[in-house]
């Protein structure tokens, strides 16, 4: 069964929806799923729908939601990163309290794992606290966000240029020149910019949060599962450029992360096989947490993959 909710933050209404188990455990374990980057509660190929279904019916609730202004939550803004961080504890707390949960996991993938440790490692009361952590192909690495697929790139000015002034009927825009000479002057003001590698203001907060990722994966002190896909680059990123030698001293925690590497995954666990296999992880590593048994997954941080040597992980 799943129950539409709208969660209060800051005047905005996010608009989110809970899968309730029809028969839940003794121990009400509730999930919240925080989505990637450009996506919404229902995540590519509907990999979020599905995950919510599949634990409400392994008797945990669930809930998914959309940021401010996104999806079907109403109102225009532009999102940033502090944005997400403000919806995301809006949501656990509202979670907690109004299915009296008695623990609340943080599920994400991408930024949302970013957003999941974020709000772990740094809970402003007891309501936004996240009692344990699963974090699939972990945004951490700051370089990653300057990348085009996060609307980030650099500007090749001569193209533009060459797009913008000389493209189309090229006498009737020197005929109209002196009409659009104000909006000329914004233009290349836009473009000189940009090409002078001016960063925008979110790119740099953004970088900021990203960068204190490793931080609060190191400071966060509850369990945690980590999982990457073998047809993505993240692990490597975070092992090489994150977490080199362990310098984050995550296998040294009281409770280290579990580990589980996915095998001819893509970043979003396209297929239909492969989100099958997720969520038969994340299940099997709740069910354990739930019953207070040992938790699953490979106990010490793996090293950089190279060629199949990590598909025994498994």
């Amino acid at each position: 069964m799943r129950e539409i909710v709208l969660i209060p933050c800051d005047g905005w209404k996010l608009h989110g929806l809970v899968h309730v188990p029809l028969q839940p455990a003794d121990r009400r374990v509730g999930v919240i799923l925080f989505h990637e980057n450009q996506n919404t509660k229902f995540g590519a190929h509907r990999l979020f729908k599905r995950l919510g279904d599949a634990l409400a019916q392994a008797g945990f609730y669930a809930l998914r939601y959309d940021d401010r202004g996104n999806c079907d939550s109403p109102g225009i803004c532009e999102l940033t990163i502090a944005h997400r961080l403000a919806d995301a504890r809006a949501a656990v707390a509202y979670f907690r309290a109004q299915y009296s949960l008695d623990v609340v996991v943080g599920w994400g993938l991408c930024l949302g794992a970013a957003v999941a440790v974020s709000c772990g490692a740094e809970p402003r009361n007891a309501q936004e606290k996240l009692d344990a952590l699963i974090l699939c192909n972990i945004l951490a690495d700051p370089a990653r966000v300057s990348r085009p697929e996060w609307g980030y790139q650099k500007t090749n000015l001569p193209q533009v240029a060459k797009d913008v002034f000389f493209r189309g009927n090229f006498l009737r825009k020197i005929l109209n020149a002196h009409r659009n000479l104000s909006a000329h002057r914004t233009k290349l003001r836009i473009l000189a910019a940009r090409y002078l590698r001016r960063q925008p203001r979110e790119l740099v907060r953004l970088r900021k949060a990203i960068g204190r990722v490793g931080k609060f994966l190191q400071a966060y002190q509850g369990p945690s599962l980590m999982i990457f896909s073998e047809k993505d680059t993240y692990l490597t990123e975070f092992v090489e450029r994150v977490n080199p030698g362990d310098k984050l001293g995550l296998n040294q925690k009281a409770q280290p992360p579990a580990w589980i590497y996915v095998k001819n995954a893509d970043h979003m666990f396209a297929s239909g096989e492969k989100t099958a296999e997720l969520t038969q992880y994340t299940l099997e590593w709740l069910e354990a947490f739930r019953e207070g048994r040992p938790l699953g997954g490979v106990s010490m941080m793996p090293e950089a993959p190279e060629g199949v040597s990590m598909a025994e992980l498994v």
